[in-house]
């Protein structure tokens, strides 16, 4: 398979991601899930499915030779220790941004062990604005694009230009639930400090540059 024909889609099971995995898909791509899981395993129904179980089986169901059947699943505590918790009583910390930056460094990983060129993710502006996802302001996509370059990895947000209600048509036009599924996030709906954000970024990015370093020359 043609590396820049691959994705690796950051996937919580939610509408938005779920939509980006089939706008990849029209835009040619085969799809890889990749969930990042803090703490916890994920929460489940009586079924004993969690949400992104069930959207990755939806997804499969109607796009079966482009997503793929093993959906990964990562979580790295360690690296949210040293952005957030070593860091509580000598900086402002901005916990979404340390934990988007665990998932992505964790992404990066993945892509550059498994020859993937392109990380998509579900971040939209009705998102940022309505409920204040810092990292999925204009500004802040930005700078993930710049970090990701750095590993010649080209970020795809085909959704964040896209209203709730074109989202939800998305996932309706394929016969994908377009309920909320998902728990809502614990850090969404809060207003950050957009200077101090930024400055926990810049102190974060080279704690994670290291971490990728050492971990590739792990044997």
């Amino acid at each position: 398979m043609d590396s820049s024909k691959k994705v690796l889609v950051l996937f919580s099971g939610g509408k938005d991601s779920s939509a980006t995995v089939v706008e990849m898909i029209r835009a040619g791509y085969n799809v890889t899930l990749f969930t990042f899981q803090i703490g916890k395993a994920e929460l489940t129904g009586p079924k004993g499915d969690s949400a992104p179980d069930i959207r990755h089986l939806e997804l499969m169901k109607v796009f079966p030779e482009y997503v793929d059947a093993k959906r990964v699943i990562v979580e790295n505590n360690y690296l949210i220790r040293k952005l957030a918790i070593e860091k509580t009583n000598s900086t402002h910390v901005v916990c979404p941004l340390a934990i988007a930056l665990v998932f992505l460094s964790e992404a990066i990983l993945y892509c550059l062990k498994n020859n993937i060129d392109n990380i998509a993710c579900g971040y939209s502006e009705y998102q940022a604005k309505e409920d204040r996802y810092i990292e999925q302001r204009d500004d802040f996509v930005d700078y993930t694009k710049t970090f990701l370059k750095e590993y010649a990895i080209e970020l795809h947000t085909p959704v964040i230009k896209k209203t709730k209600q074109e989202v939800m048509d998305i996932l309706d036009q394929f016969g994908i639930s377009s309920n909320s599924l998902e728990s809502k996030a614990m850090l969404g709906a809060i207003a950050f400090d957009v200077e101090k954000s930024l400055e926990f970024w810049n102190e974060s990015i080279p704690i994670c540059r290291e971490y990728i370093k050492n971990k590739r020359t792990m044997p």
